[in-house]
C-alpha cells in the first residue's frame, strides 16, 4: 500500500483540536474511568496487559493511539466487552 493511500485510511483522535491546549494524563484518566466501571464490566489487569501488549506491536499504534479507530489503546482495553477494531483481540 502506498504511503498516501495508507495515510488516507488512518484515523486520528477527533478531540485533539479541542483539547490540544489542555494537558492530559491518560494513565490517570484511564484509572478514573476504570474505577467508574461496574466490576462485571472491568477487563482485569491480566486481560488489559495482554491487550496492550498486542496493541504495542500493532502497526496501527501511534504512541498509544489506535490509528484504526482513533481511541487511546489503554482506554479501549479497560472494558471487558471492548473489541479491537482490527480484530487482533477481544
Amino acid at each position: 500500500m502506498e504511503d498516501k493511500e495508507r495515510t488516507e485510511k488512518l484515523r486520528f483522535c477527533r478531540l485533539c483540536d479541542i483539547f490540544k491546549d489542555i494537558p492530559l494524563d491518560i494513565d490517570k484518566d484511564a484509572e478514573r474511568l476504570y474505577n467508574l466501571l461496574d466490576d462485571k464490566e472491568k477487563a482485569g489487569d491480566e486481560l488489559i496487559n495482554e491487550r496492550l501488549k498486542i496493541c504495542s506491536a500493532c502497526d496501527r499504534n501511534s504512541q498509544g493511539t489506535c490509528l484504526a479507530c482513533g481511541c487511546y489503546c489503554i482506554i479501549r482495553s479497560l472494558k471487558r466487552s471492548a473489541r479491537c477494531p482490527k480484530k487482533k483481540w477481544q
